[in-house]
């Protein structure tokens, strides 16, 4: 009886369990969780979920805080590629290819429920290019390539690319896988197109070709030296600089800056504390340049002025000014200059000295060079307190006089502003002045919106003068400079002698100017020309000495006294003079080429050949003592020397009297191996002494 009540309750049991089945009451396993393959593709900066077509128990799949869902990748992803809940990212420098990543995807309510998939993910490749290059390289100097290239939006670098050259290189010039070109000794100098290509470092096949046009030069010096403009003492510690090439001049003024690139047209920039800013525009060949002579024109006005109030600079004895609004100055960053400014004015008078002026006298007009003369020009340069350069603010303008420095009687009323750009080496038309004051004071005042060199100037009506540059047997010569020099202008003018030896000189039309020719170390005698509204033709060429013992001395001066006369003794007792001028073919060798007898000059004496012993020069006042002393009249001598060395004198500021109207400046003493020592003398005296008669004998250098 107990048997059978027990088997009616189980009985009983599973009747009821099977009917609370049918009725929903039970569980039919786990929760689905489902992951579906996926393919990708992504770009740098790019994402993408690989959960975005997966479900958990028919749910889309969430990760995180209140999802439903944990995901987790397998293995090591590719570089570059990043996961997090779910999320490919691909980064900037995420290798280029095509990879299947597995991952795992599981119920959040119960870890072990999970399932995986696949991602077919590509990485594609990233763009790149390769800019063409042009590059200028002298011996064992380097450049990179790699500073316009670009990898995937970005910079190429040595560590993201690798470099390769393509086609034919020529010996001497080597590339690096880090981009770095290279011009070895043996490079040969020229220029020529090369090719090479740039692979992304971690993807070979992603590559970009590109070119460069390589110029390989002569790296070579500029040489010369820098005085004082006005009383022709060497200056030490002057900064030079040609570009981005620099150096220092040394005690006795000389300076060389080396690894210059040859160029038809350099600019060497000169400046130092004290004076004004030069410039001299010199033809770098593939032998370099000596013999750059710059003359520095002293600070004529300097004053520390409060920035915040302006004011102005003015010099005490002349005319030089600048007047300064307030807070018109700003710094190089283009920040309100305050505080103190120290603003220095330097005033440079060309008719006295026309390599006084910074550069040359150009300008650029319809695209052509043209001649422009000068009546004067102002510099001015202003600091901060830390000695940082300053300038006018954008906007903001100051006012400024330059001082009337001209050889021309008479001067415009209204003239032209210049300023001296020293990038381009050129001057630069900005604005107009106009003629102020009266007698010696008289000057040129105008409005300028930035500070540099300002000049007065006009672009000069100009003719051309044809002419030769010959050696002493006639021969012509080619690549030889011609200059010229205004007499009754302030103006220059350079001209290079073609194949046959002829060049082709600008001057201004109705005046007089001077010619002379140099050619390494030889140089010519100068000839004096006088144009009119037409072009002309020199009869004769200008003559190279016959070696490189030649010697010039040129003499200028100002309005009064109207006639100064050069004197030159030689060692035979000749005297040069403007009744005995000499000849430069046939003893004495010297000569005085050109001669002034109605102020500013010149007066040109030129030496071909050298004799054993002492030569004098001496200046005479010829229009006496009441018209005008020499100590006060502006005037200097320049003296070439073999080599291209110049020296500069001016008069002594005393010991002139009425009775001592001669200066000498100085003695030549030449041995028999032409070396020449140069003895200042530089007083006033009644006689100069002269060397005795005595037979020539002519010096040879070994």
């Amino acid at each position: 009886m107990m048997t059978m009540n027990k088997r009616c309750r189980l009985a009983a049991a599973v009747a009821l369990l099977a009917a609370l089945s049918a009725c929903g009451g039970g569980s039919d396993g786990p929760t689905p969780v489902v992951a579906a393959a996926d393919t990708l593709s992504l770009g740098t900066g790019q994402t993408a979920s690989v959960l975005s077509n997966d479900t958990v128990g028919g749910a889309p799949a969430r990760v995180g805080a209140g999802g439903n869902a944990s995901v987790s990748f397998s293995g090591t992803l590719p570089q570059g590629i990043s996961a997090a809940d779910g999320v490919l990212t691909a980064a900037r420098g995420a290798v280029p290819g095509s990879y299947t990543l597995n991952y795992q995807l599981c119920e959040a309510a119960a870890g072990s429920n999970c399932t995986t998939a696949s991602v077919a993910l590509t990485v594609p490749k990233p763009p790149i290019s390769a800019a063409a290059d042009t590059v200028s390289l002298g011996a064992g100097e380097t450049s990179s390539l790699l500073a316009n290239d670009q990898l995937d939006g970005v910079a190429a670098t040595a560590a993201t690319v690798v470099v390769t050259t393509t086609g034919t290189w020529p010996t001497g010039v080597t590339l690096g896988a880090d981009g770095v070109l290279t011009a070895g000794a043996g490079a040969p100098v020229g220029a020529s197109t090369l090719g090479y290509r740039i692979c992304q470092a971690a993807a070979a096949t992603n590559c970009a070709d590109g070119s460069v046009t390589l110029s390989v030069v002569a790296r070579v010096a500029v040489s010369g030296r820098v005085v004082d403009g006005l009383t022709g003492v060497p200056l030490a510690g002057i900064a030079v600089a040609v570009g981005a090439r620099t150096a220092a001049t040394d005690a006795q003024g000389q300076f060389s800056v080396t690894g210059v690139s040859p160029s038809a047209r350099a600019t060497v920039k000169f400046t130092g504390a004290g004076y004004g800013e030069g410039a001299r525009i010199v033809t770098v060949t593939d032998t370099g340049a000596t013999g750059v002579l710059a003359r520095l024109v002293p600070v004529t006005a300097s004053a520390v002025l409060d920035a915040g109030t302006g004011g102005t600079v003015t010099n005490t004895a002349g005319t030089a000014r600048v007047v300064l609004a307030a807070a018109s100055l700003a710094r190089a960053d283009g920040s309100t200059l305050t505080g103190n400014a120290t603003v220095s004015v330097t005033a440079i008078n060309p008719s006295l000295d026309s390599s006084l002026m910074p550069g040359d006298y150009t300008t650029v007009s319809g695209g052509n060079a043209v001649s422009i003369e000068s009546y004067g020009a102002l510099g001015v340069q202003i600091a901060d307190a830390a000695g940082q350069p300053a300038n006018l603010r954008t906007g903001q303008t100051a006012t400024i006089r330059i001082p009337l420095g001209t050889r021309d009687e008479n001067p415009p009323a209204t003239i032209p502003l210049f300023h001296f750009d020293t990038a381009a080496g050129r001057w630069t038309q900005e604005g107009t002045a106009t003629l102020q004051g009266s007698g010696a004071a008289r000057y040129y005042e105008g409005t300028v919106s930035h500070f540099s060199t300002w000049n007065a100037d006009r672009i000069s009506e100009t003719v051309w003068v044809n002419g030769c540059v010959a050696d002493s047997t006639g021969a012509r010569v080619a690549g030889a400079t011609v200059s010229s020099d205004g007499i009754d202008y302030s103006g220059t003018s350079g001209a290079l002698t073609d194949a046959t030896g002829a060049f082709r000189i600008a001057v201004r039309a109705n005046s007089l100017a001077t010619l002379i020719g140099f050619k390494s170390l030889l140089l010519s005698n100068t000839v004096r020309v006088s144009s009119t509204g037409s072009d002309l033709t020199l009869t004769d060429c200008l003559v190279l000495a016959a070696n490189a013992n030649g010697v010039s001395i040129k003499l200028t001066w100002g309005a009064n006294p109207r006639d100064l006369d050069s004197h030159l003794w030689t060692p035979s007792g000749s005297h040069v003079y403007f009744s005995n001028k000499g000849q430069l073919t046939a003893a004495p060798f010297a000569n005085l080429d050109v001669d002034d007898t109605s102020s500013f000059g010149p007066e040109v004496v030129t030496l071909t050949k050298l004799m054993v012993g002492t030569y004098k020069y001496a200046v005479h006042n010829y229009s006496g003592y009441g018209s005008g002393p020499i100590a006060v009249s502006g005037a200097r001598v320049e003296l070439i020397l073999p080599g291209g060395r110049t020296e500069l004198f001016v008069p002594p500021a005393s010991g002139e009297t009425a009775s001592t109207d001669y200066w000498t400046l100085f003695d030549l003493t030449v041995d028999a191996q032409c070396n020449i020592t140069l003895t200042r003398t530089e007083a006033y005296t009644a006689t100069p002494a002269s060397p005795p008669s005595a037979t020539p004998v002519y010096c040879t250098r070994s």
